[in-house]
């Protein structure tokens, strides 16, 4: 009977690893799947993709075989409910009207094999892999801090700034001569996903009492990489996001803080963070220079309100062009308006949200209530969380999900599609019910556990 006990327990232990080994396999190919398409075999990309693809339906397939769903079952009812509602609508509209069948099955792809992966991360990924995962994110974070600072200085001419399928005179630039940087993806949207997912890991980095960083060092040197990426991206939304994180990582540590000791652990925080973005800004001053004349320019070219009422509502012409049924699922995506139009761009709107609702009509506005509703659910438990064991990470990691899902186009690029339910994922990790007596038994975790 022991022996026996002992093969079960041992067999479980390894299914788990082949599972963190599937998250790890979507994470890894996410990240460089655009750097082998610029740089090494453009001819690998469709391969990649469903290598990545796969090992997300693996891990969907294995937690739902394994029954390892019961331990969200509400959160799988409900999404096993949706899946019902938009595949049963997909189908609708191709009989009404008359699309293709490929492009249903790319919108299902879209729309919930992700979903469902993020679901499947919280229900099977131990305590000890969620904080592999997390110490992951920010180990490529900090590696891809030196590729985004040469792509910085270097000119847009460079092989390190080229991008596939557009001419250099295309290529998206903070001013003349700098370029948007897009790190290892093929576009400046993967690594503004990327950078985002990555930043509530460098700014908190303590998880269920467990230190993400072996050394107080490190955790300096991944708010500072963190902090120069999101600088030279040239991406106003990154860095106005950075800022809001940083102001609430601030309150909420001298919020939660039920000591003196405690106030005084967050306020030395606060003053080594303002510090390393102080240096960060100083050695940087190019940097600071140009994203300013970015904000200045955009500022004279646009209405900044009317910019944050697009990103969350859609542009107020597709708005009025939505009707209830809808263009059809999957008419909103890139892959959808190659298939479509022979063109890879956004077919429907640019906008998230005017995606949604003229891609499925009434059940896009269904969607955008029903994020609004995960969202709201997420924060509050992170606020729950944040008040009974006065840890910040899980309240920036549904904020983070919060933005990332409102306003990527995760309906409809690749890389923004994976990094919005990556950090889903990790928002649903960060806030389950974790049982008592869950051991630590990874002798790093322990480690920094004691210290």
């Amino acid at each position: 009977m022991r022996s026996s006990a002992i093969s079960t327990r041992r067999a479980g232990q390894e299914a788990l690893r082949f599972d963190f080994l599937l998250v790890l396999t979507v994470i890894l190919v996410t990240v460089f799947e655009g750097a082998v398409r610029k740089w090494i075999a453009p001819g690998l990309t469709s391969p990649l993709l469903l290598c990545r693809d796969g090992a997300a339906f693996a891990l969907v397939a294995r937690t739902a075989l394994s029954g390892r769903f019961a331990a969200m079952p509400f959160a799988t009812q409900c999404l096993l409910a949706w899946t019902f509602v938009v595949a049963g609508w997909g189908l609708f509209q191709i009989i009404v009207l008359q699309g293709p069948i490929v492009l249903f099955l790319l919108g299902l792809r879209f729309w919930l094999l992700y979903f469902w992966m993020a679901l499947a991360m919280a229900c099977t990924l131990t305590n000890q892999e969620i904080v592999r995962v997390m110490r992951l994110m920010i180990v490529l974070g900090i590696m891809m801090t030196p590729l985004v600072m040469l792509q910085h200085v270097l000119p847009p001419s460079s092989p390190i700034n080229v991008q596939p399928d557009t001419d250099e005179d295309a290529i998206f630039r903070v001013t003349a001569d700098i370029v948007r940087v897009s790190g290892t993806f093929t576009f400046t949207m993967g690594f503004a996903c990327f950078i985002a997912v990555v930043s509530p890991i460098a700014i908190s980095s303590v998880w269920n009492g467990v230190r993400l960083y072996r050394h107080a060092w490190l955790a300096v040197v991944a708010f500072i990489a963190v902090s120069i990426s999101t600088l030279v991206s040239g991406s106003r939304a990154s860095i106005m996001f950075f800022g809001a994180l940083l102001a609430v990582q601030t309150l909420a540590g001298f919020g939660a803080a039920k000591t003196g000791k405690a106030l005084m652990q967050s306020f030395v925080r606060t003053a080594l963070a303002v510090i390393a973005l102080a240096v960060t800004l100083g050695l940087f001053s190019d940097a600071l220079t140009a994203t300013q004349e970015r904000f200045q320019t955009a500022a004279a070219d646009e209405d900044v309100m009317g910019r944050i009422e697009t990103e969350l509502l859609g542009e107020l012409a597709a708005r009025k062009e939505m009707n209830a049924i809808g263009h059809g699922l999957g008419a909103g995506t890139n892959a959808g308006s190659v298939l479509l139009t022979g063109e890879n761009a956004f077919e429907l709107a640019e906008s998230e949200p005017a995606r949604v609702l003229l891609e499925m009509g009434v059940i896009g506005f269904a969607w955008l209530m029903v994020k609004c509703l995960i969202f709201a659910v997420g924060l509050s438990r992170s606020l729950v969380r944040l008040v009974r064991c006065s840890e910040t990470l899980p309240l920036l990691m549904w904020a983070t999900t919060a933005y990332g899902m409102s306003s990527w186009p995760v309906s409809g690029q690749v890389s923004a599609n994976a990094f919005g339910y990556i950090a889903l994922g990790l928002a649903l990790c960060s806030t389950r019910t974790l049982p008592a007596s869950a051991p630590i038994d990874d002798p790093m975790l322990t480690w920094g556990a004691r210290s």
